[in-house]
């Protein structure tokens, strides 16, 4: 008799990704946890309901290994992400590299190489941030690889349909997680939502689907008055924000 399909959820070792793995498990799902860190994984194995693989995002030929040795799944919730939060002429290409490789590229590749595993009515929720829908100085690169994937994703979501697939995008603010425990977010801290409440609206935009979901009724002023003041304005109230920030 074949294995019940799980629910695959990238970057579960910490963060949102781990609670989600709990939250998802507490309710008797199955989880295929990922994540680089051995030792947090097998933190999770102690779930009866999550089985934990290691996957590295940074090396592409890891990522096909990882698809073509999966079983079949019911859903995947694409959580993985790293951030950089400095001014750009602080960091250098290696590091733009490595953002870019893990929001974005190895998440087109694992979507790409991991349909044939999707089941009928299969779900991909990809895990975006109220940073790709607003510019965001000091996490260009960040902002730029989420509103690549909020794009990315709301396109793909009308494709797939035809094919019983559906896909959401999740987009957060700030969430308190190892992450953002960094010392240019800590004047920004408490604007940082708990991870478990997040978690919590994850899942709901599992269950649901929709095509955008922004959680947080702060988050979702924002993502309103961004349709409707100039983008140029949005990124210089946000500099001014950050700057301020940055500086207490």
């Amino acid at each position: 008799m074949a294995s019940p399909s799980k629910i695959l959820i990238t970057g579960a070792t910490s963060g949102l990704g781990r609670e989600m793995a709990v939250q998802l498990a507490a309710r008797g799902e199955r989880v295929l946890a990922t994540g680089r860190r051995v030792e947090r994984l097998a933190e999770l194995e102690t779930y009866a309901e999550i089985e934990t693989r290691s996957l590295d995002l940074s090396a592409s030929t890891e990522i096909s290994k990882f698809c073509s040795d999966t079983p079949s799944l019911s859903g995947a919730i694409l959580n993985a992400g790293i951030t950089f939060a400095d001014p750009f002429i602080s960091g250098d290409f290696e590091t733009d590299s490595a953002l870019i490789q893990t929001n974005v590229t190895a998440n087109v590749q694992l979507i790409r190489e991991l349909l044939p595993a999707l089941t009928n009515n299969g779900r991909i929720l990809i895990i975006a941030s109220l940073g790709g829908l607003t510019p965001l100085p000091y996490q260009s690169v960040y902002a730029g690889t989420k509103a690549f994937m909020i794009n990315f994703g709301l396109s793909l979501r009308e494709e797939l349909k035809h094919d019983n697939i559906k896909v959401g995008v999740f987009a957060p603010g700030g969430i308190k997680t190892e992450m953002t425990n960094i010392p240019a977010m800590k004047a920004l801290e408490k604007d940082l939502a708990p991870v478990a409440d997040v978690a919590a609206a994850a899942i709901k935009a599992y269950d649901k689907m929709p095509a955008l979901s922004v959680p947080g009724a702060q988050n979702k002023l924002i993502a309103g008055l961004s349709k409707l003041a100039p983008r140029s304005f949005v990124a210089s109230q946000a500099e001014k924000i950050y700057r301020k920030a940055r500086d207490s």
